[in-house]
Order: C-alpha cells, then sequence, then structure tokens
C-alpha cells in the first residue's frame, strides 16, 4: 500500500471572480530546468525535457488539429491582510488563442499564448501570492489537500513512464508579470547499454528488466509531497523475483564489441512486453530512491544466444536523485560482466562523473 495521505484543511475562502484595484490581469511564463539552462545559453544547445515524444513544454501544450494538447494543472492564493483567498483551483493552463488572453510576448518576440481556462484573474495591490503547478494534469493521479502551497501527487513508474514536472513562485503582487514558473524533474531516468569487451564476438539482447531479491528493495510507486522541495517517500517495494519494466523487443539488438545495445529503445512484441518503457529513447522514468547494493536489485537480461538463460547483473548501491539521469554499461567478457555507471544532472551536456564500481575498492 502506499503511505497513507492526511488530509489538508485550507485556509483559503471561495475563488476571487472580482479584479484587483489596478485591473492588471495575471500571466505567464512557462521554463523547464532545461529550458534556461540550454535555450539560454550562448551555445544554444538544448536538451530534450523527456515530456514523452515532445521536444519541449510549448509543444506538449499546443493545442492542434490532430491532437489536443496536455494541460499544466495551476493553483494559485493570495493572501491580504491575514486573509488568504484562492484565485485559481487547480486551472487549465496551455498554448491556445484565446480572446483577450495572455497580454506579453515570449522570448523570441511572439505573442505569448499560454492562457488559462475562463475569466482573466487580475492582481490584487499588496498581496503576497503563491502558485503551484505541475504537468502533465491527464496523467497525474492528484490528491486531497493539493493547493497553491502544497502538490500531493500518487505516481507509479510502472503504469506511467511520462515526465513529472512540478513549478513553485511565492512572489509579492506585481513583482513579476507575467509570473515565471520554472519546471522541475521529479523522476530518475535511467539508461542501460550492453556491450561486448571481446573483438569479434555478437550476440543480440532480447530482453531486460529489474529485479529485486530482498523484500526491502526497489519501489515503483510512491505520494509525491512537493511544498518548496521534492520529497519521496519510502514506499512498499516490488516483491522479490517479480520482473520490474519487462521488455522484449520485437527484433533483437544486437551486441558486439564496436557498437553498444541500449535497452528500452525499440519497440516490443506486444504492448504488455514493454512499448510502454520506450517512450522516452531508451530512458526508463524511475522514483528517486537509495538502493542497496547488488544483493538487492539487479539487472536481467537475456540474449539470443543465450535462448532461455537469464544473466543477473548485480546493481551497486545508487541514490537517484530528481533531476539525474543515470546510464549502465553492461561490459561482458567472456567469462563475466562488470557493472559501470555514468551520472549527468539532466541538463548537464559537457560534463559528467563516471563511476567504476569495479575499482572502487582497489
Amino acid at each position: 500500500m502506499l503511505l497513507p495521505l492526511v488530509a489538508l484543511l485550507m485556509s483559503c475562502t471561495k475563488i476571487d471572480e472580482t479584479p484587483g484595484t489596478d485591473n492588471i490581469p495575471i500571466s505567464w511564463n512557462i521554463y523547464s530546468a532545461d529550458d534556461l539552462n540550454g535555450t539560454f545559453l550562448n551555445d544554444g544547445s538544448k536538451t530534450k525535457a523527456f515530456v514523452n515524444n515532445y521536444s519541449d513544454l510549448k509543444t506538449a501544450c499546443m493545442h492542434n488539429e490532430s491532437s489536443a494538447a496536455e494541460k499544466i494543472g495551476v493553483y494559485g492564493s493570495y493572501n491580504l491582510e491575514n486573509k488568504t483567498t484562492q484565485v485559481f483551483d487547480n486551472a487549465d493552463l496551455w498554448w491556445w488563442e484565446k480572446e483577450d488572453g495572455n497580454p506579453y510576448n515570449d522570448y523570441n518576440g511572439d505573442q505569448s499564448q499560454w492562457n488559462y481556462s475562463g475569466e482573466n484573474k487580475f492582481w490584487v495591490d499588496n498581496a503576497d501570492y503563491s502558485f503551484r503547478a505541475y504537468f502533465p494534469k491527464s496523467k497525474v493521479d492528484l490528491q486531497p489537500g493539493s493547493g497553491p502551497d502544497k502538490l500531493l501527487v500518487v505516481y507509479d513508474t510502472q503504469m506511467t513512464q511520462y515526465d513529472l514536472l512540478v513549478a513553485s513562485r511565492n512572489i509579492k503582487s506585481r513583482v513579476e508579470n507575467p509570473v515565471n514558473l520554472i519546471f522541475q524533474h521529479t523522476l530518475a531516468a535511467l539508461a542501460f547499454d550492453f556491450q561486448f569487451t571481446v573483438n569479434g564476438i555478437k550476440d543480440a539482447l532480447t530482453a531486460c528488466w529489474l529485479e529485486n531479491t530482498q523484500e526491502t528493495g526497489f519501489y515503483t510507486s510512491s505520494t509525491l509531497n512537493y511544498e518548496s522541495s521534492i520529497i519521496w517517500p519510502q514506499s512498499t517495494s516490488v516483491p522479490a523475483g517479480r520482473r520490474i519494466y519487462y521488455w522484449e523487443p520485437s527484433t533483437p539488438l544486437e551486441i558486439n564489441s564496436t557498437n553498444a545495445a541500449k535497452a528500452y529503445t525499440t519497440g516490443a512484441s506486444s504492448y504488455d512486453k514493454g512499448n510502454l518503457y520506450t517512450e522516452n529513447e531508451g530512458w526508463l522514468l524511475v522514483i528517486p530512491q537509495t538502493t542497496k547494493g547488488p544483493e538487492s536489485l539487479k539487472l536481467c537480461f537475456t540474449t539470443q544466444m543465450g535462448g532461455s538463460t537469464v544473466y543477473r547483473a548485480g546493481l551497486p548501491a545508487t541514490k537517484f536523485e530528481p533531476g539525474n539521469r543515470y546510464t549502465y554499461h553492461i561490459k561482458i567478457s567472456s567469462t563475466n560482466f562488470d557493472v559501470n555507471l555514468t551520472i549527468k544532472e539532466w541538463n548537464e551536456r559537457k560534463s559528467s562523473y563516471d563511476i567504476d564500481f569495479n575499482k572502487q575498492n582497489n
């Protein structure tokens, strides 16, 4: 079972429908951490934000004729003279053309279309505002107690592989307009590649999954508690011996000494054999947590030459943190295989650090 949630009493009055004294509507500027560390750098580089198959939040939230947009959920309230009034109650925010919509130009100089549903809301002078937002609204299991000061979200990465993003802003009235919502990654991302160390040997990867060998091992669901920081409480682990993120590619991936076979990059033989886990270019999105080491969590795989033989590589104790991505390199020799790990921040491009767990004790 997931951790029990405590229903929180909110000190908000009914939603405010009246204009503020200066009649200036609240508007939005939406960024991800990837945008701030990519698009706006001098080198012009940008890292995919892992919002499923979309390149960035704007594309994911853009309504067009072929598909309905994903939406951002927004809460907002203000405090004035010790009285708190709610302004946005899980409102829809997405990129669409709205009459009398967002009254500012975006960072490309174009008229912004980050607009919210319903009538415009107006700033109230001299008030303290709190905003909380999350994405994607349609994929999130939002819990009672969520509001302008806290988000509570149940998430299961075996059922959903969509990037879960959150943002918060606490500001004085009109200190910034549009309000800058900077979204953070709440999940970690894992990737696995396989390579032979001996020239001339070839095989093909036919399946891949994780597996707990202890009852207190890896877990795939939890309840996000987001106020000022991202907190994922320990949850019930997947039972020992059960396949986690099982993937069986339609076409086996060749393994040799010159090219690494990266798991979870191609379609599976059927939906229930791992197509869900191929949505992010080979990256598995996981709940941030600390694993206990090779005797607790193992990477399991099968190969074409090995047939039904299951190879199990123990994964070293690792702290998976929100916004980091972890690449496990499985180096296979004729008698053994070694596991190396590369860790990068999500928005890093030119630096990382490598850990060779086989040399740590030398």
